[in-house]
């Protein structure tokens, strides 16, 4: 099984005109005080904390949360190849929520195309899992 990943669920603020699914953004962790930094300094956006949980690709043969279906929030983790210098690749993750994924992605991907061209671009289905403990009992994880 893939590792989890710790990831911050937002809400980006400062454009009143905007649907409430168009402001919903998922972080990694790791990354979200820097992404915040330059959301609230360069773009002018403020930034409100949802919850911290983590993003797990969907296995479904081989893993079950325990939690119901309804509970998790369906988001696809992008991972794009950038050509780089000396022809190194250069990797880029993003996750987006499943409903509104393919705008995203296509201002995501029109706003790398201005400046060059992705060679590869992997979608992968998963979840986000609520924070704290499941409702319901986990199921016992089956052999791959």
């Amino acid at each position: 099984m893939a590792t989890p990943v710790p990831i911050v669920r937002c809400r980006l603020g400062g454009s009143g005109e905007e649907a409430p699914s168009a402001t919903l953004r998922y972080v990694p962790l790791a990354e979200f005080e820097l992404w915040k930094h330059l959301m609230e300094t360069r773009h002018r956006r403020s930034v409100q904390v949802e919850a911290v949980s983590v993003w797990i690709p969907e296995e479904a043969a081989v893993w079950n949360s325990g939690f119901a279906a309804e509970e998790l929030e369906p988001v696809l983790r992008v991972r794009i190849d950038l050509p780089g210098p000396h022809g190194v690749s250069v990797p880029m993750e993003r996750y987006f929520p499943a409903e509104t994924y393919p705008r995203a992605q296509e201002a995501w991907l029109g706003h790398l195309a201005a400046t060059v061209g992705p060679k590869r671009v992997v979608a992968t289905p998963g979840y986000v899992v609520p924070p704290g403990e499941p409702r319901t009992a986990p199921a016992s994880r089956l052999s791959a």
